[in-house]
């Protein structure tokens, strides 16, 4: 009898023993509707700032914004990725004396250090700007035994500070070489986007004779790029822009009778000296030969590589643009039609008003502002073939309208800009 009732008690345990298996396996099981099948949904999303390097309120309120989207504070959207577009520290980056490196790198830096440290290196990608080569001030100053000091008139080329950027943890920083990172479109999925890095402000620092294993090297690039499969986007990254309707463009002078900013050029030494001889001794305005003919050369790279590039992407003009050109470059096969400039993320300046379909852009419309941008960066959300981009105004922790009532734009996998 015992026995009997033994034997049935381990037949009824070993049962139990394989349903709570069962059961535990099912509960393994991914939910449908849970949040790990939401996250593997998400389309990937990348943050870009340009111009971050001067610490103040501005930066204060886009790292404060971008820190309040990532934890999900702000409903702005979560973001897989950061760029930053060079001038990353002003005004003579990281090439000041080794005792002041650790404080300028926290000054800056440490206002992203939540998002910057959950993103992880990988996933946070900067490019060097001509203020990150520069050796040092041509003029320093300080009143009042050192409580009031400025600095003007950066100087030289060195590296230095580039090697001391690439060196942080922080991120991935690139300069000199052009290079790329490719992310997929969601996570597992075969489509993808690649952004392309390449160091702009070298070759506007340098004899021309000298930017042929750079451009070298980006032909290589795209090739390797045109033998891969799924990528869907392809997105160039440099810190001096393609077109601007900024400060380098020409747009600075504020016409109070009619409220807009006018052009005025920076190359002409008759209409404007000061322009013309800061552009002689450092040409970092479009009107610039030098300019022209960096731009020139890197139009050819990409013809002849037969790959579409959608989108450019740049700072150097402290200020957001959309810029729609699709008439212009049509010689060019896969010249991007659309330029994204966002280098408003620490020290906003002028910039022409919005004037839609042509150019979107941050000008605040209050004429005591005179056409100065808001601060803000932009956000790029890849959704398979469409890209969304959206400006965001860090004063106001809100959507920025950029002119013609547009506070979101739409692109196709051409790379052309759809209408509202």
């Amino acid at each position: 009898m015992n026995g009997t009732h033994t034997c049935r008690w381990q037949q009824i345990h070993i049962l139990t023993f394989f349903t709570l298996l069962f059961l535990s396996g099912c509960a393994n099981e991914p939910s449908s509707r849970g949040v790990s099948d939401s996250a593997e949904v998400r389309p990937l999303t990348v943050l870009v700032l340009g111009d971050a390097g001067e610490t103040g309120s501005a930066l204060r309120a886009c790292a404060s914004y971008v820190t309040d989207m990532h934890t999900g504070r702000h409903d702005g959207g979560k973001f897989d990725a950061m760029i930053f577009l060079g001038d990353n520290f002003y005004n003579i980056g990281l090439n000041g004396p080794v005792s002041d490196v650790s404080g300028k790198v926290k000054d800056v830096l440490g206002m992203f250090n939540v998002p910057m440290t959950d993103l992880g290196r990988a996933n946070v990608h900067a490019i060097a700007g001509n203020h990150d080569y520069y050796a040092r001030n041509l003029l320093e100053a300080s009143l009042l035994f050192g409580l009031i000091s400025f600095e003007d008139g950066p100087i030289g080329l060195t590296e230095k500070g580039n090697q001391r950027a690439a060196a942080l943890p922080e991120w991935t920083y690139y300069y000199r070489m052009p290079a790329q990172t490719t992310y997929p479109l969601t996570p597992g999925a075969s489509d993808s986007a690649q952004f392309i890095f390449f160091d702009s402000a070298l070759p506007l620092r340098t004899d021309p004779a000298t930017w042929r294993p750079a451009l070298d090297s980006l032909s290589r690039l795209l090739a390797a790029s045109k033998r891969r499969p799924g990528i869907l986007w392809r997105i160039l990254c440099a810190h001096h822009p393609i077109y601007t309707v900024g400060e380098h463009g020409g747009f600075t002078v504020w016409n109070d009778e009619t409220n807009t900013v006018e052009y005025l050029t920076q190359c002409d030494k008759d209409s404007n000296a000061m322009g013309y001889i800061k552009n002689m001794l450092d040409p970092g305005d479009l009107c610039t030969e030098k300019y022209q003919q960096y731009l020139d050369s890197l139009r050819a790279v990409v013809h002849a590589s037969g790959v579409r590039i959608q989108v450019s992407l740049a700072g150097h003009d402290h200020s957001l643009q959309l810029l729609n050109y699709p008439d212009r470059d049509t010689q060019v096969n896969g010249w991007p039609k659309v330029h994204i400039v966002s280098g408003a993320a620490s020290k906003p300046s002028r910039v022409k008003l919005p004037i839609p379909p042509q150019e979107f852009t941050s000008a605040d419309t209050d004429p005591k502002k005179e056409g100065e941008s808001v601060p803000g960066f932009v956000q790029l959300r890849f959704e398979g073939g469409r890209l969304r981009v959206a400006f965001f105004n860090a004063r106001s922790g809100d959507w920025l309208e950029m002119g013609g009532s547009r506070k979101e734009f739409w692109l196709d996998a051409s790379g052309t800009l759809l209408s509202q």
